[in-house]
């Protein structure tokens, strides 16, 4: 008898938890920018800015986060396991090889025409998941900017 109330508390504690931790606020994607890493190659490099509203710590992890380039597929994201701190500001930083060859592929009119309007509309979507306590929250990624080519 005593295990069945111990199950039946663990679960409502469970459950409680589950209500509790919220996925961290989205506040935006800033500083999209493409540079030279030390190799020579051109990178997309990005920071996620997020709030954490949690009493708790806990983990962000970036889980098949799709970049696409003037609304055609780039490349899959995928990053490491990040530290959220409790009840703070935090940013993830992305970054994605750019493969020179890209537009070449995909479309040249549409190189010539990113080169003339000097802008790419970059976009990020996907899942990324909160976790703290045990507890998995899912994140719905879903963000669209125009990057400028040359500055």
């Amino acid at each position: 008898m005593n295990k069945k109330i111990i199950i039946v508390l663990l679960l409502l504690l469970s459950t409680a938890c589950e209500l509790l931790i919220k996925a961290p606020e989205f506040k935006g994607i800033e500083s999209i920018n493409f540079m030279q890493n030390k190799q020579g190659k051109l990178v997309l490099v990005a920071n996620a800015n997020y709030h954490n509203p949690n009493l708790l710590g806990g983990t962000f992890k970036v889980n098949e986060v799709k970049v696409y380039i003037n609304d055609r597929f780039f490349a899959n994201l995928n990053t490491d396991t990040y530290k959220v701190p409790s009840k703070k500001d935090f940013t993830v930083p992305l970054e994605v090889n750019f493969d020179r060859g890209y537009f070449k592929k995909n479309n040249l009119l549409d190189a010539l025409q990113s080169a003339l309007n000097n802008k790419l509309k970059v976009q990020y979507k996907g899942k990324i998941y909160y976790i703290s306590s045990g507890i998995n929250v899912p994140y719905t990624v879903d963000y669209e900017q125009d990057v400028k080519i040359f500055k």
